[in-house]
């Protein structure tokens, strides 16, 4: 029984991480040559303060950068913001 765990930053769609599962699912089935009903998708939200990359959170990185968020205060496109800012530090 395969089990794929995926950790993200919240603020996905329902629908989002329904296709993620179906096409992780479907991947899995294809490779592994195991049933359907045997693959377990395990999506582990976080908020922006429990995320960190190089020591800084995501809700830090995102005020320090000035990104664009969305009505629930989440980055629109945080790997974007990662890059831009990884990017002016290098």
């Amino acid at each position: 029984m395969p089990i794929i765990q995926f950790n993200m930053l919240e603020g996905r769609t329902t629908e989002m991480k329904r296709e993620l599962a179906a096409k992780v699912t479907d991947t899995v089935v294809a490779v592994l040559g195991v049933k359907r009903e045997t693959v377990r998708i395990l999506i582990h939200e976080m908020g922006m303060q429990d995320f960190s990359v190089g020591g800084v959170t995501a809700q830090d990185r995102l005020a320090s950068n000035g990104g664009a968020v969305n009505g629930a205060g989440h980055p629109i496109d945080y790997n974007a913001t990662v890059q831009a800012t990884a990017g002016a530090k290098a």
